[in-house]
């Protein structure tokens, strides 16, 4: 019964046999079958199936809001005995932004294998935010920052991992061609490349003694990684807004140059987040203070 529910608090989260029964290791056809066994046992029905989405029904719905407690405890519960243990075992499940999986987590996961060698990973790159945080135990995601902004309310506890400056530039053939924006507004004329991911996507932020100006840009290349962008404003096709860090060399052979340079522009943030948890597996707080002891030091190593 409490695998079934479990099983069945997934299916709430995902809205998807199929979703829900990948996360929990097992076949839909085998997922399905356990809620038609959970109904049955229970003497109500607890989903609507549709083509499209699986929504609870108010028994379901119940059950959900009572129980994914519960489930939160009896994790907590089994932490806590793991942990008496005191060995790093187990898989830690992480989200990563591409462009910090490349430069960091890579190298981190595999340092840290060779100590831990017990320990396994399971990551999976996306730029975009984990629709459930249940279903890993850390994500690490990047968004640009400005002074004044705010960030939405979350649960979830955050550190900030690197902040590097956001810099506008583009390629010496594309001046040539198209000449260069003296003012933010002029971007609206030029070809800009863009990470719908970062803040307000194709919105961009610069700042002059102390007014700020943000820009809707010209839309020409929407795509979710920097490394992308980076090779699309070499070739001479626009102009694109990257992190200080990742262009430093094509700055300094002047591959690339600076855009409206005059002004300051928004801070390009990688951070981590995970859940607040009475009982953090071992794995995963060894894992944690590693992480964010290397990526300091990984760091300075390039600067």
């Amino acid at each position: 019964m409490l695998d079934k529910i479990v099983y069945f608090l997934h299916v709430v989260r995902t809205g998807s046999f199929s979703d829900a029964a990948k996360q929990y290791g097992i076949s839909a056809s085998a997922g399905s079958r356990w809620i038609i066994e959970l109904e049955e046992n229970m003497g109500v029905s607890l989903l609507k199936r549709s083509t499209r989405k699986v929504v609870p029904t108010q028994a379901g719905e119940r059950l959900f809001d009572r129980f994914c407690h519960v489930n939160t405890e009896i994790d907590d519960i089994l932490t806590e005995i793991q942990n008496l243990g005191n060995e790093d075992r187990g898989v830690i499940r992480i989200a990563s932004t591409p462009l910090f999986a490349k430069n960091f987590l890579s190298r981190i996961v595999g340092e840290y294998l060779r100590e831990y060698p017990y320990v396994s990973f399971r990551i999976v790159e996306t730029a975009y935010d984990v629709d459930h945080i249940d279903e890993v135990d850390f994500s690490i995601r990047a968004n640009a920052t400005y002074q004044g902004y705010l960030e939405k309310d979350s649960l979830l506890v955050k550190r900030s991992l690197l902040q590097y400056p956001l810099k506008a530039c583009c390629s010496p053939s594309y001046i040539e061609q198209f000449s260069c924006p003296e003012f933010p507004e002029d971007l609206k004329k030029h070809n800009c490349l863009y990470a719908s991911t970062l803040v307000g996507g194709n919105k961009w932020v610069f700042e002059l003694d102390g007014e700020f100006t943000t820009v809707d840009i010209a839309q020409t290349v929407e795509v979710e990684d920097s490394e992308f962008l980076k090779t699309v404003a070499l070739t001479g096709a626009g102009i694109a807004y990257l992190p200080n860090q990742l262009i430093k060399d094509e700055l300094a052979d002047g591959r690339l140059v600076p855009v409206l340079d005059n002004y300051s522009n928004s801070q390009f943030e990688f951070s981590l987040y995970f859940r607040p948890r009475k009982q953090m597996p071992t794995r995963c707080v060894n894992f944690k203070e590693f992480l964010l002891k290397r990526v300091q030091e990984i760091s300075q190593e390039t600067t």
